[in-house]
């Protein structure tokens, strides 16, 4: 099988080489590389060109296109073009800043050759660009009981369980195009997981390999994972579109689409900015009641009773916004006032230090004393507004 290899980018100069780089030693001759530039404004597109320029000849199909705008949303556009131009027998997605585990990619690739399943699932790592140090992403554990024997129907469960990036996926291209697959396109961002849901209710074979074939790139500036404002109200656009694509008879990924989206608002909520809170709670109102009640008072409540989540998400079903983003900026009024506290903590400890290097000084110790006065206050402060908010304190 041969392999078309689709990179998007935009503005990524420091870590497009390396991702080329590491892609180049994937390839065997006969495979294709789709580079599919977002109308970048540094050197990306340079650094693309220069790649292509020293690597023509190698026996791999370079196919390049630097879009003239910047698309609206995230890789959505830009991902179907790279599809359009694909030629070969298999997809693989890369993400621009990210770079493949070269030895594993093989392995993987010879592994899935053998099962010709319409998609395979591969492992990967993620890259704290921060912290420079790698972990493992929030769906590892969940590999430990994948079991090879398993029917259609459980391997379809397992994989809408899993997180829905496309770039650690083999997938058959002919299998994408029988079924007319696209990412959806439009302002929003996240859009890989309706064609996630898409891929995985579709497939008539799944497999599942677990080699860590890249490393993705985290916690890096103008990553779309470090959205925190009006961008994360598009889960709800995108369940949307996934659960009318479900038939009604089918309850189970009913079931597993609606608890998808409450998991989501689960990590959404502690990440909104102020301003996006109202925004955000509105649509959520707006869209919860649309889960069936059987689903709702049922399995859903099932997972989430007991979770800070579930009074905050049943709130807003019954059309309590109010209640609920008072509720949450206090929230987040304490989270920030515990970090105020943290400071003047750190402060006064200083203080502290400062007396007892100066021992008798009656001006430290008043100053001390008062100190813990006010930190005494504000504490209490804190708890009084906890216990006119429950479960409001962090």
């Amino acid at each position: 099988m041969q392999i078309s290899f689709i990179v998007t980018t935009f503005n990524i100069d420091p870590y497009i080489r390396q991702c080329l780089d590491s892609l180049k030693a994937c390839t065997r001759p006969g495979d294709q590389i789709v580079i599919i530039d977002d109308n970048s404004t540094d050197r990306t597109p340079s650094i693309i060109d220069a790649f292509i320029q020293e690597n023509q000849g190698m026996g791999v199909e370079f196919t390049a296109a630097h879009l003239g705008v910047n698309t609206i949303g995230g890789v959505g556009i830009p991902a179907n073009i790279g599809m359009d131009m694909s030629t070969r027998d298999v997809i693989f997605f890369v993400d621009g800043d990210d770079f493949l585990e070269v030895e594993n990619f093989h392995r993987a690739r010879r592994i899935y050759e053998r099962s010709g399943a319409d998609i395979a699932f591969c492992n990967y790592l993620e890259h704290d660009e921060k912290n420079n140090a790698k972990k493992n992403p929030a769906d590892a554990g969940k590999w430990s009981d994948i079991n090879p024997l398993w029917s259609l129907d459980e391997a379809r469960t397992k994989a809408l369980d899993l997180i829905a990036v496309p770039w650690r996926k083999f997938y058959r291209a002919s299998f994408l195009r029988e079924h007319r697959i696209r990412f959806p396109e439009g302002n929003y961002f996240f859009e890989d997981n309706p064609f996630h849901w898409r891929v995985c209710r579709l497939a008539k074979s799944i497999t599942f390999i677990n080699q860590i074939v890249c490393h993705h790139r985290v916690n890096r500036p103008g990553q779309t994972m470090t959205s925190t404002g009006d961008e994360l109200s598009a889960f709800f656009t995108h369940f949307e579109t996934i659960f009318t694509e479900i038939a009604p008879e089918n309850t189970e990924q009913r079931v597993l689409s609606a608890r998808w989206l409450v998991n989501n608002m689960t990590w959404h909520l502690d990440r909104l900015q102020p301003g996006a809170v109202w925004a955000y709670i509105e649509r959520a109102a707006r869209v919860l009641p649309t889960i069936p009640a059987d689903i709702w008072n049922g399995p859903l409540a099932e997972s989430f009773v007991g979770k800070t989540i579930w009074p905050i998400v049943h709130r807003l079903r019954e059309g309590h916004t109010w209640d609920v983003y008072e509720l949450l900026t206090a929230r987040k009024r304490h989270s920030q006032l515990e970090g105020l506290l943290k400071s003047v903590s750190a402060e006064l400890k200083h203080i502290r230090s400062d007396v007892k290097s100066a021992a008798g000084n009656a001006k430290k110790s008043r100053e001390l004393l008062q100190a813990q006065q006010y930190i005494d206050e504000f504490t209490a402060l804190m708890d009084f507004e906890a216990n006119q908010y429950p479960g409001g304190r962090s």
